[in-house]
């Protein structure tokens, strides 16, 4: 037996395994002002403490999704938000909820999210001497962070009594700076506390060598911002993508397909920012937190509560178990009894509409199909300023004369070279943006851009953001979401002045060349005059893109397999392959398509080979037999034009009629009948906002590559 094998079934084992008690502590901070705390001793010097949105929301739907989805109790679940979350009260806090119950066989969760930093440690084994840190509320009141050492030991004395320990941080160890287009975005981390302390004590082994899930909102060189979800509501992101990945979970999934679901997110949404799980070969096979609770095997099930008296029934279940409005119940032992859901109730309630039948409360059901959300749309930020572009580009001439006098480097793509400030126009005029330091506003009406350029720094770097004339505004149509908030937008519509030329594109916002490799969105778009219609039809390009990079399948419908390239002969030939994953006994066979989407939207079919039909793509073969490691499917040559290429694997149980549907140039593709609900779904998808049932027995997946010449 292989020590994979051997590995899965150990894990299998665990999940199993009866749990003893769960406990959690949830920790968020918004508020850093202090402003209720007595003093310790001066501030640090230096440190910025902004205060945050999101946090305090983080941890408030944290704890409702451990007891929808996960079985916790919430007398045993502790939350300490805010000023309450002072360095003491922490510390005390792990002692007490996790520490000092904890036995063999429990599920103990430490949730953070806020500010993180790094703390000056002179006798550090890290070789930049700074301890990784998570900032309390009344650091500015001088108390000291909690550094990771600290954290380690208390993580170790759980472990050595046996439980099961998963830690979550959803905060950043960098501090803020500058990448690409700036925004604005709100990050999680504070400059570093240099203040020594000199700690060379053991703090042991690290707590994901011994069995620990570590799991950290980005790389300690990163930041770890925040963003809105679709409700406004301001979130971590990587809290965001992992409640989603928790919501999408199926029964028993191990903890890494939980992580790289979540991943997929944020490379989609927030390439930026990449997540780390830190855990051993059993810990990521072992299911988040034990298995769903709401879901017997594959189907999600959910409870009525109770009938009100127009007949409307309220469900114990909502948008944590994976429902929508649309999303269809049924009795599992009376499938004449249906139900529709018809509003969503926070995340763990939902009214429904009875179809047929009769329920009372305590009823069971469960979901039958699948509803395919409709996409979120495209957010898109486009500042306007003037009736044409003559006078935009007679400001750039002006600037750019003001920034060569003042010795200032002019930049003229910030997906290229980082500029260490930024001007741009916003509703109230010019603004200037600088790493570490807050907005400026500059009045129109007090010289504005030129002013923003002469408050920077001779010898630096500027990239002046111009805004757009309203006539290349009122060309520029589609379903798209306007937001006012750059921060919070996908792509900024963005004006450079260049060679003496006033030309514009769609750019991500905080995004640089080394993160192309991670998302299958462009970083920008060409840069093109004011009066071309090419900025309109990529918007709808990039629309479509983001659709399919969001576009989810099923929990009970995933394959054991999944997409793997193979370089074939150190040419520019590929071998794409089947590659199983903890793979059961048996696996049922199912049609297989592998289609590639570049980033101008164009998609090519590359398995089968026939457009016409579902031929030879059954696999396994034999599906009687034990399931192969891995199944090659098909080569296929890499060619101009060269850059971010998403390959996509799509399993079904039942094959499409008509496979040319996922072959499409651009935007436009041609007319084509679903015959298929599955059908349906993958022709609309980036150009519909319904919401379409499918049945739950197909997946996809996707793998983003860079082709290069």
């Amino acid at each position: 037996m292989s020590l994979k094998n051997m590995i899965a079934i150990i894990a299998c084992l665990i999940a199993l395994d009866a749990y003893g008690a769960r406990r959690a502590l949830l920790i968020g901070i918004n508020d850093y002002t202090a402003s209720q705390l007595p003093k310790q001793s001066p501030a640090v010097p230096g440190r910025d403490w902004r205060n945050l949105g999101g946090s305090v929301n983080d941890v408030t739907s944290m704890r409702e999704m451990l007891t929808l989805l996960h079985g916790f109790e919430a007398r045993d679940i502790v939350t300490i938000i805010d000023q309450a979350a002072t360095r003491t009260a922490i510390l005390h806090a792990i002692e007490q909820q996790l520490v000092a119950p904890a036995s063999k066989g429990d599920i103990v969760f430490f949730f953070y999210a806020g500010h993180g930093s790094r703390v000056r440690n002179s006798r550090s084994d890290e070789p930049d001497r700074l301890d990784e840190s998570i900032v309390p509320a009344d650091s500015r009141r001088g108390a000291r962070d909690i550094r990771d050492k600290e954290l380690r030991r208390l993580f170790n004395r759980i472990l050595d009594r046996g439980a099961h320990l998963t830690v979550m941080l959803d905060a950043c160890h960098s501090g803020s700076g500058a990448r690409g287009l700036t925004a604005g975005a709100t990050v999680r981390g504070v400059k570093p506390d240099l203040r020594d302390v000199a700690d060379g004590a053991d703090a042991g082994p690290r707590p994901e060598d011994r069995g620990a899930l570590v799991l950290s909102a980005s790389q300690d060189f990163e930041d770890a911002s925040e963003t809105r979800d679709p409700d406004r509501q301001i979130r971590g992101v990587f809290t965001w993508a992992w409640m989603r990945a928790m919501r999408d979970a199926s029964a028993g999934e191990p903890a890494i397909d939980t992580f790289l679901r979540a991943q997929a997110r944020l490379r989609a949404e927030t390439p930026y920012q990449e997540p780390v799980l830190a855990a051993s070969s059993i810990a990521r096979l072992t299911p988040f937190l034990g298995s769903h609770a709401d879901r017997r095997g594959a189907r999600t099930t959910v409870a009525v509560v109770k009938i009100r008296a127009d007949g409307t029934a309220l469900l114990q279940g909502g948008w944590a178990n994976g429902l929508s409005i649309g999303s269809n119940l049924r009795m599992p032992n009376d499938p004449h009894v249906r139900v529709t859901v018809t509003n969503l109730i926070g995340l763990g309630q939902s009214e429904a509409r009875v179809e047929n039948g009769r329920i009372e409360p305590g009823t069971l059901l469960e979901q039958t199909g699948w509803l395919a959300a409709p996409p979120r749309p495209l957010r898109v930020w486009m500042p306007a300023v003037a009736k044409s572009a003559l006078p935009i580009e007679g400001l750039g001439h002006l600037l750019v004369i003001v920034a060569k006098k003042r010795g200032l480097r002019w930049i003229n793509d910030p997906t290229s070279t980082t500029p260490a400030h930024l001007v741009r126009h916003a509703d109230r005029g010019w603004q200037l943006l600088a790493p570490d330091a807050p907005i400026r506003q500059f009045s129109d009406d007090d010289g504005g851009a030129e002013a923003a350029i002469g408050a920077i720094p001779p010898g630096s770097s500027v990239f002046v953001q111009f805004p757009a004339p309203q006539s290349l505004l009122r060309g520029v149509t589609g379903s798209f979401e306007v937001t006012t908030n750059p921060a919070a937008a996908d792509y900024v519509l963005t004006g450079r002045y260049a060679n003496r030329r006033l030309t514009y594109a769609w750019v991500r916002p905080g995004v640089t060349r080394t993160d192309r490799r991670k998302c299958g969105l462009p970083l920008r778009t060409s840069w093109v005059d004011a009066s071309s219609p090419e900025l309109g039809e990529a918007l709808l390009r990039l629309r479509k893109i983001l659709a399919w990079q969001l576009l989810e399948s099923p929990p009970v419908g995933r394959s054991p397999y999944h997409l793997a390239l193979r370089r074939d002969d150190g040419k520019a030939i590929y071998r794409a392959c089947l590659h199983g994953v903890n793979l059961p006994p048996q696996v049922a066979a199912r049609y297989v398509y592998l289609f590639v989407i570049d980033s101008h939207g164009k998609s090519i079919l590359l398995f089968p080979r026939s457009a016409s039909g579902s031929v030879e793509n059954h696999f396994p073969i034999d599906d009687q037999a034990a399931p192969p490691p891995e199944i090659p499917i098909t080569r296929f040559e890499v060619v101009p034009p060269y850059g971010i290429d998403t390959y996509f694997l799509l399993t079904t149980d039942e094959p499409l009629p008509n496979p040319s549907i996922l072959e499409w140039d651009g935007v436009r593709r041609d007319a084509a009948r679903a015959s298929t609900a599955l059908e349906r779904l993958l022709i609309e998808t980036g150009v519909t906002t319904r919401s379409i049932l499918t049945p739950s027995t197909w997946s996809i997946e996707r793998l983003t590559w860079e082709s290069t010449r």
